[in-house]
């Protein structure tokens, strides 16, 4: 196990992928940051509707700010570009290409079929990759986090020290935890896939659609007074409030992070058990 382990890190440690997604995650900061500051200047006048492809839609009397009125900036902050960051599937979108990529070029490339030929067994070749997808989540979100934040001081200015730095610790933290359940998933996805394109594409797929099909859901057990929702590990990532996280919402979101980890692991190892290694 420690050998796989070693081999894992040295490939993530010559990985450029932590790199091109931070680049790609500082260009959306930079576009979010930049969206706040347009619309302050569009709502205040000094720039005409629709620059730089940004439109504010405002009643008559909110045309313009008035004099003490909390700007787009104020009401946003950093905490909600970070929120943007994560709860608006821009990093998990990221991760699920990054994830997919260090997976699947494993099985193309026959290194997996190399490990089982050795005489590893197929379990501990699922965790040691399992650990390392997670530990790679980690560091990247980390790094998002810090950028998005750092980006933070000159676009804020002296918004940016009063932000509510003790909140946005405690959801960072909470990203940190559900985004290495759901990378595992990604694991899981492309373990099962085991194609470069069919696993980008449904992990994407889980992103983009999985709030469509939790609402869906919710609609049938209405009657029940259960919202399946409320225990689907990416609308807990989207409905984490950046401010103010209720008891309820801590332990929910832990004891889903952990059914949804447990059961991703069994079923990737499973699987990768009985599943041919070409």
């Amino acid at each position: 196990m420690i050998n796989l382990l070693s081999a894992e890190f040295y490939k993530l440690k010559k990985s450029r992928g932590i790199l091109v997604g931070l680049l790609v995650a500082a260009c959306l900061a930079l576009l979010l940051y930049s969206s706040l500051i347009l619309i302050d200047k569009i709502n205040r006048g000094e720039l005409a509707n629709g620059t730089g492809g940004v439109v504010v839609y405002q009643n008559v009397e909110e045309t313009q700010i008035n004099e003490g009125t909390e700007s787009m900036m104020e009401r946003v902050g950093v905490a909600g570009v970070l929120q943007q960051m994560f709860g608006g599937h821009f990093v998990g979108l990221i991760l699920a290409v990054l994830v997919s990529m260090f997976v699947i070029r494993e099985f193309s490339s026959g290194a997996v079929k190399n490990l089982v030929g050795k005489g590893y067994s197929r379990a501990a070749i699922f965790l040691a990759k399992m650990i390392a997808v997670i530990t790679f989540t980690l560091l990247f979100q980390m790094l998002v986090m810090a950028v998005t934040i750092g980006m933070g001081i000159p676009f804020m200015g002296e918004l940016f020290s009063d932000a509510d730095w003790g909140a946005i610790a405690a959801y960072g933290a909470f990203q940190l935890m559900f985004g290495a359940v759901v990378s595992v998933i990604f694991l899981l996805v492309g373990e099962l896939t085991r194609n470069l394109a069919a696993g980008i594409a449904v992990s994407m797929g889980l992103l983009i659609f999985s709030t469509t099909f939790t609402e869906v859901l919710d609609l049938v057990c209405r009657n029940l007074d259960f919202q399946p929702s409320q225990y689907w590990i990416l609308e807990i990532t989207v409905s984490c409030p950046v401010t103010g996280i209720s008891p309820e919402f801590m332990i929910r979101g832990v004891l889903v992070s952990l059914v949804w980890l447990l059961l991703a692991t069994v079923l990737g190892v499973l699987h990768f058990q009985k599943a041919d290694v070409k």
